[in-house]
Parts: C-alpha cells; structure tokens; sequence
C-alpha cells in the first residue's frame, strides 16, 4: 500500500490512463491557464524593474537624489550636517556650487546652469565619459566643458569662446542687481542621452568661486547621490538642522516619478487579476472532480477514511496542478525573457518600440510562486469542505 494514501489517491484522480478526454483537457486547460497567468507576473514584473533600472541608469545616475542648502542657496562647508553619514543609503555626497546663468555664443544665447567640478575628483562625473578632458578645467584658466546638444543650440565647437552671464536668484533683485559676466573657453562637450546635454556647463570650482563672488568655503549646498533612490528613510534626514532644506529627486524629476508609480499601481492590479483568474481556474477544475466523486468520497468514509484525508486528496489535486503550471509559467517567462528577439516580435506587433529593457530577481520570482501556490490552497478549503460535509448516508440514499 502506497504512503500517505491521500496523495497517492490524489495522483491517480489528477491524472491516469482511465481518464475520460473531457477530464484529461480540464486537467490540461487548468494547468495551461495556471502556465499562462504566471509567465504573465513574470514578464510583467521584469520588464518594471527593467524601466527602473534603465530609469536609475540614464536619469538618476545624472541627477542628485538629495540636495541639502538653506533658503539662501548660499552655506558654508563647516554646516554640514553629518548625522546623515549615518544612513546606510547614502552612496556619496559631494559639495557643488550652482547658478544659473546666461550663455551667449556669436551666433546665439540660452539659459544653462553651471555646476563645479573639483580637481581630481573624477567620480562624480565618471558617467559622462569625459574623464580624458576633466583636467582643462583647472584653476588657472577659464575652461568650460557644456553638453553636446547646448553646443548645437549654441552652434559653436571645441575651443571657441563664449560669455558666461550671472541671473540673480531672487526675481526681486533681477532689475536692481548688477549682472556679472566672462568669457569662457569651451574645451569640450559630454553627451550623455540625458537632458542635462542640454543646459548643464561643467566649470572649475575655484574659477566659479571668482566668477559668482563666492566667500572662501562657501558653496549652494551638498549633492548626495543613494544606493536606492526608489527607498530612503526620510526621517533620518529630517533631523537635519532647522535652518537647512531638503531636496529630493521627486520634485526635479516628478511626472516621470509619477509614471513609474503609476506602473507599480497598473502591476499590482495586473497581479491581483491574474490571481483571481488562475484561483478561479483551478476552483472550477477541482469542483468538477468532487461532484463527479461524491459517490467515492462518500464510499472512502464508509471505509473509514478520516474527512481530514479526503480533503487533502483534492488539496493534493489542486496543489500538482499549481506547482505544474507554476513551473511551466516560469519556463515559458525566462524562455521569452532570455530570448529578447520573440518577446520583441511579439511587443512589436502591438508597439512601435524596437528595444526593451527587462531585469529578473531570483526573490520576486519565488515570491510570485509561493504567493500562487498558498492562495490556490487556500481557495480549494471551502469547496473541499462543502463536498466532504454531507454524510455518506446521505449522497449514497440515491443510489
């Protein structure tokens, strides 16, 4: 005799050679639409965390996820606030000068912004690909390097010259204070596919200290850039001192915030759904199998059998057919996952996009599973328990 007798029971009724084809494609559709709705989640959630990824990459990698300054933009360097070196999420912080200012060219004039550059501090700038020009920006001459798509606006080219005008930061002080201005050298251009190509102009801290009448050890504030911008505490960057303000990435970069939350909110529903979906699925099929078996569930009582055994034959029924199509789900998600080319020709069909962008972690994946697999349970109880609650007196009276 087979041990435990439930699961055994349970294979043979999940599938044998005596099975009619009605049951035998019941079977098959439950597991199929099981497959379905899990390499769906899979998909979904890789190609979120794919967005995010290529987010945090091409935007966050540019911008500051944290800025700390007073109302004045105007501090001094022994203010920092260092109970922020606490946070386990800092990944550096870096001190910058930042003003506004008006570029004019011979051909042409915008707004851009100036941000400093230290000598030999190569890591805050080493995603803009210019590490082999960094050191025309030094102390002693007036070196700028602007982004490739402001140099088009400004219609100009490597070593030409261009005018630096300073904007006041207040509006009240745009007509009454005096406007400074210097000629700058552009020694090259940066590109990095991000909108910063089109205003940023990187200048040498100590030249920027000059040319915006900047006090020794004065600075706009701190950049701090996080291992996870997605997630910070917040509360430990409120215990900041009162007279200090706190500038997040949200605010700068908000719509695009905006449209990646909104797509976790779409995520979740789609989750949710699917689950209905495939719990549904697997209620129908297992209620199928227990009405046709009423007959041999009330036999098997007769026999003895406990009702806590009978229920776990069917349990074991609906449990196979979610681990099968759990496993068949993830099969058919990392096929298409790992061979981009399908799930483009596929997205293509419907969008207009020739490149995706898609990232799995191992947890999310087993989480999905284990969420799947303990719901499917969990929806089986009521109608296995409604079944085996009848008598056997009872079903076999029409007999």
């Amino acid at each position: 005799m087979y041990k435990p007798i439930y699961i055994f029971i349970g294979l043979r009724y999940l599938w044998n050679s005596h099975l009619t084809s009605f049951k035998k494609i019941i079977t098959i559709l439950s597991i199929i639409g099981t497959s379905l709705g899990i390499s769906s989640i899979v998909i979904t959630i890789s190609l979120v965390n794919g967005f995010q990824n290529e987010f945090q990459k091409n935007i966050l990698s540019f911008v500051p996820h944290l800025i700390i300054t007073n109302k004045n933009y105007y501090i001094n360097e022994s203010e920092f606030p260092r109970n922020i070196l606490k946070s386990s999420n800092v990944q550096k912080i870096s001190s910058f000068i930042n003003s506004k200012v008006l570029i004019q060219s011979k051909k042409n004039i915008t707004i851009g912004e100036i941000i400093t550059f230290k000598e030999k501090n190569y890591d805050s700038f080493k995603n803009y690909n210019i590490t082999n020009i960094l050191y025309t920006l030094n102390s002693k001459e007036n070196n700028v390097i602007i982004g490739k798509k402001l140099a088009k606006k400004l219609n100009i080219n490597i070593n030409d010259s261009i005018k630096l005008i300073t904007l006041p930061k207040s509006k009240k002080n745009f007509l009454t204070k005096q406007f400074n201005e210097k000629t700058f050298k552009v020694t090259g251009f940066f590109c990095t596919e991000n909108e910063i190509d089109n205003y940023q102009i990187l200048i040498n801290s100590k030249i920027a200290l000059t040319f915006l009448h900047y006090c020794k050890n004065y600075i706009t504030g701190w950049r701090i850039w996080l291992k996870d911008p997605f997630y910070f505490d917040i509360n430990m960057f409120k215990k900041i001192k009162n007279n200090l303000i706190l500038l997040n990435w949200k605010s700068k970069e908000g719509e695009l915030f905006k449209a990646v939350q909104i797509e976790k909110y779409i995520m979740l529903l789609f989750f949710i759904l699917i689950l209905l979906v495939v719990g549904f699925n697997i209620i129908i099929t297992l209620t199928v199998n227990m009405i046709e078996k009423q007959n041999v569930i009330a036999i098997l009582q007769t026999q003895g059998l406990c009702r806590k055994k009978i229920m776990l034959i069917f349990i074991t029924i609906g449990s196979s057919i979610s681990i099968i199509g759990n496993l068949l789900g993830i099969l058919i998600s990392f096929t298409l996952i790992f061979q981009k080319k399908i799930l483009n020709l596929l997205i293509n069909l419907f969008f207009n996009t020739t490149n995706i962008s898609m990232k799995i972690f191992p947890f999310q994946v087993f989480l999905v599973n284990i969420t799947f697999i303990l719901l499917s349970i969990l929806s089986m109880l009521y109608p296995i328990w409604k079944i085996t609650k009848s008598t056997p007196a009872k079903i076999l009276s029409h007999e």
